[in-house]
């Protein structure tokens, strides 16, 4: 039975959002563990979740993509990876030589040399000087830099740093290798051979894991990609599949809706004697096709009759991906002070991806409230074999039409 190299389980990062909300809670965490009590697990003033409950594994011979908007938590988590930060929650294991390519330049010595820099990286991969001496003229024209490997890296463009780096990084077999948009710099002839690079060393059993924004470079060399939204997983699965379920969650697949003039704006929260609470700290969790149920807690200032409540399914893109329309037999009457209200979805026909859930109340064709985030809604696919559309449809196909023996 074949071990993975890479496991995280159940993984979560929290990080405060100023300096002086981190000052404090670092001194009561210290505080904490010099009398032996563990730091707080939930979320404290200032904080938020950049990674929630993740996990993955990858085997030798893999790549799992890390793929997701910008602020999806795809770097922290390759960080935790790193052991560059520690998890708040969770467990994370990493078997054999570790090498990761997650900061241009952060390896380099900037005063030194290319080729300096070439002996000093590949001695802390524990070759020999002689070992380096026969890879270094692979090295140089792996990186394309024989004209500037004597002048100090400090001159050095980006594009220049990153194949350098790759260069050094991936001229033997490592175990397991950690890369983070360093490819974004080069130009597609380099990338091109970094990913025959990467493919080389899968074949070789290294294990890799790969953030990247481009659809190109992921399907040339992942097995699997993991899709994050606010620090969350999403869905996982074959890569052209989950970077579908990606673009339907941004909206990607509607982008020309607002040249057309056809994307509706979100209406602004306002209350005329009713009022919504706002979405819990913990998002609903969801699946698409699966029931959903959940409260939702108001304050009215008088008795109100007949109001008329809709949902609507915001995503990540500001795109309104659905709407609830309430049968008039189930108009409400809602009683003066605070109250809850249990909303029953019986099919959830929305992909996966992030919403904001908003309600609106009207009672008589006048407005009562809008309430732009009433819940936040994780909708996960944990099966991407094929890709959809904004929602699901439930349909029922026959062989005659309906009320004739088919």
């Amino acid at each position: 039975m074949s071990f993975p190299r890479i496991l995280a389980d159940r993984v979560s990062k929290k990080f405060s959002r100023s300096l002086g909300h981190s000052l404090v809670h670092s001194a009561r965490d210290f505080g904490g563990r010099m009398i032996g009590r563990r730091p707080a697990a939930a979320l404290r003033a200032g904080e938020f979740w950049a990674v929630r409950d993740v996990s993955l594994d990858v085997g030798p011979g893999e790549c799992l993509a890390l793929i997701g908007p910008n602020g999806a938590g795809k770097s922290t988590l390759l960080r935790m990876l790193n052991r560059e930060h520690r998890p708040d929650a969770g467990r994370v294991e990493l078997r054999g030589a570790v090498k990761s390519l997650i900061r241009l330049g952060y390896g380099l010595q900037p005063m030194y040399t290319g080729r300096e820099n070439v002996y000093l990286k590949c001695a802390e991969l524990g070759l020999s000087k002689r070992d380096t001496d026969a890879r270094l003229d692979e090295i140089v024209a792996f990186a394309e830099l024989k004209a500037a490997l004597d002048r100090p890296v400090k001159q050095y463009s980006d594009g220049m740093y990153a194949r350098l780096e790759f260069a050094i990084a991936t001229c033997m077999p490592i175990d397991v290798l950690l890369i983070d948009e360093v490819l974004a710099v080069g130009d597609v002839a380099f990338q091109l051979r970094c990913l025959e690079r990467l493919n080389t060393l899968k074949r070789e059993g290294s294990a890799l894991v790969f953030v990247s924004h481009s659809e190109m470079n992921v399907l040339q060399v992942a097995d699997r990609c993991l899709l994050l939204f606010d620090g969350q997983t999403v869905a996982e699965g074959r890569p052209e599949a989950v970077f579908g379920k990606y673009y339907e969650a941004v909206g990607y697949f509607n982008r020309n809706l607002k040249s057309l003039g056809a994307l509706p704006a979100r209406p602004q929260d306002f209350s005329a004697g009713l009022d919504f609470a706002g979405a819990a700290a913990e998002p609903l969790q969801a699946a698409p096709g699966q029931p959903l149920a959940f409260e939702l807690e108001y304050r009215a200032v008088r008795k109100f009759e007949s109001v008329e409540l809709r949902l609507e399914f915001w995503n990540t893109a500001g795109l309104l991906t659905a709407t609830t329309l309430v049968p008039v037999a189930e108009h409400l009457c809602l009683a003066e002070g605070r109250g809850r209200l249990w909303v029953a979805l019986p099919f959830l026909g929305l992909s996966a991806g992030i919403y904001d859930v908003a309600v609106s109340a009207t009672s008589g064709g006048r407005g009562l409230a809008y309430k732009g985030a009433a819940a936040r809604l994780r909708v996960m696919q944990s099966s991407c074999d094929r890709t959809g559309g904004f929602g699901v449809i439930e349909a029922h196909i026959r062989t005659a039409p309906p009320g004739k023996p088919s």
